[in-house]
């Protein structure tokens, strides 16, 4: 640990006892302050008693408590700073304060207040209704602004500390210990180093950095968590609330809407809506809508609706209670997508790409359409699909389609399957049907048949595909 020395009382100065590089800025600028006051004779600097101290009457525009021994203490009227540590003696040694500290500031006159703790066991401030900047440098910590107005900026060392913010503007650091921070109304901006349990309310704008992991951080409306740790937390967010990043996170989503990016591994639930963005192999369960953009890795997905834009190497498995919708759409994706759906209780539409994709639908009347050209995702299209043994299926393309291999695994296990050819406008669309079965091919019981745009179509276990199973339009 380092010293940082303090400009005290009676021409005295005190030493408070520093951990690291954060504390050590934090505690001297706070020295360079009281210093310069003091050079410039608008220091006024007085050891507080046990007991209530009162602010004498003083010129001075700086006015100093300074406490260097246990006990508690009430400060009233025009106090701008308090400071907290052990008073320097004639040899020169360092005895940091060890000895529970307990100050009531609620009494406070003036707008602001600065204060500098430094006490290797216990340090208690109460504030009053005004705005300031606290810092405690060393031990556990009690910063007490329930029910007070006020906007602070509060720092703490590597103790347990209680952080009980008030309804201003708040801006906390709190550091690597296992601390409890509660948040009021106002507008609060958290980061976390230790392993936390930070509380917020309704009425309130709160911005949470998760730098530690281990937290457990429960806020409500519009909210933002950026979790920064490789270790995960517990995460619960009221509505209209974002999440980014996470390793390894629990985010619920308590409202009807509800933004996440950028997770790895987390398992998301959602009571409404939910959009999630650039995650990698999340498990996620949303009661309402998904809008699922850009995720890759295994995943799972269970939605009432979902609407799935896929990236490269996605492979997804969807549950969706009505319509999940897939698009192999983002820019330059061209890699392995893979959407199973079988075990979804709605019914899937899916749009494949360039690239491989695989696709396996549900038991309901799914609708595959093959080689879309989407904005800078173009390229030859490989899919595998399986319509499902259930309702009927459509598969088929649009015109201007890209050219590739596709490959339809169980074109007859559903009565009623259909291949389609859409905006292709016929003249004679029988005519055309017929052009069509005279391309195709049949080998190991397989038929195989040849679209424009150099795009080949194999229907598995077919060998007598009918002109009732195609249209074109």
């Amino acid at each position: 640990m380092g010293v940082v020395t303090v400009v005290g009382s009676s021409g005295m100065t005190v030493e408070v006892t520093i951990d690291g590089a954060r504390m050590e800025s934090l505690a001297s600028t706070y020295a360079k302050q009281l210093l310069n006051a003091s050079a410039n004779g608008t220091l006024n600097s007085v050891d507080l008693a046990g007991g209530s101290n009162a602010a004498q009457s003083s010129a001075a525009t700086v006015v100093q408590g300074v406490v260097t021994l246990g006990g508690s203490f009430a400060m009233t009227g025009g106090y701008t700073n308090l400071l907290i540590g052990s008073e320097n003696n004639a040899s020169g040694t360092v005895t940091p304060l060890d000895a529970p500290v307990t100050v009531d500031g609620s009494g406070i006159a003036a707008s602001s207040i600065s204060v500098l703790a430094s006490n290797t066991t216990n340090t208690s401030f109460y504030a009053g209704n005004y705005s300031g900047t606290f810092v405690s440098t060393t031990g556990n910590t009690l910063f007490d602004g329930a029910s007070r107005s006020g906007s602070w900026t509060i720092a703490t060392g590597s103790g347990n500390d209680t952080i009980i913010a008030a309804s201003g503007v708040n801006n906390i650091r709190a550091g690597q210990g296992q601390n409890s921070i509660t948040l009021g109304t106002g507008t609060s901006f958290v980061a976390s180093e230790g392993q936390d349990t930070i509380t917020g309310v309704e009425n309130a704008s709160d911005s949470v950095t998760l730098l530690g992991g281990n937290s457990i951080v429960t806020l409500k409306s519009n909210a933002l968590v950026a979790d920064t740790a490789l270790t995960g937390s517990q995460i619960s967010l009221g509505i209209n609330s974002s999440v980014f990043g996470g390793t390894g996170s629990k985010v619920s989503f308590t409202g009807a809407t509800g933004t996440i990016v950028g997770t790895v591994g987390d398992t998301i639930s959602a009571a409404g809506d939910l959009q999630v963005y650039h995650g990698s192999a999340q498990n996620i369960s949303v009661s309402g809508a998904l809008r699922f953009i850009s995720g890759t890795g295994t995943t799972s997905i269970s939605a009432g609706t979902g609407t799935i834009w896929g990236a490269n190497d996605l492979r997804a498995t969807v549950n969706t209670n009505s319509l999940a919708l897939f698009t192999a759409n983002q820019p330059n994706a061209t890699g392995n997508q893979y959407i199973d759906a079988s075990s979804s209780k709605g019914t899937l539409e899916a749009w494949t790409g360039a690239g491989s994709n695989t696709v396996i639908g549900t038991s309901g009347s799914d609708h595959f359409v093959f080689g879309t050209q989407f904005q800078d995702s173009n390229g030859s299209s490989y899919a595998t699909v399986t319509g499902g043994s259930g309702a009927a299926n459509s598969f088929g393309v649009l015109a201007g389609h890209n050219g590739g291999d596709i490959t339809i695994t169980d074109f007859g296990s559903a009565a009623g399957n259909m291949f389609f050819m859409y905006n292709y406008k016929p003249a004679d669309a029988d005519q055309a049907i017929k052009n069509l079965l005279n391309t195709a091919t049949v080998s190991g019981g397989n038929t195989t048949i040849q679209l424009d745009n150099s795009m080949k179509v194999t229907f598995l276990g077919v060998t007598d595909l009918k002109a009732s199973s195609i249209t074109i339009s």
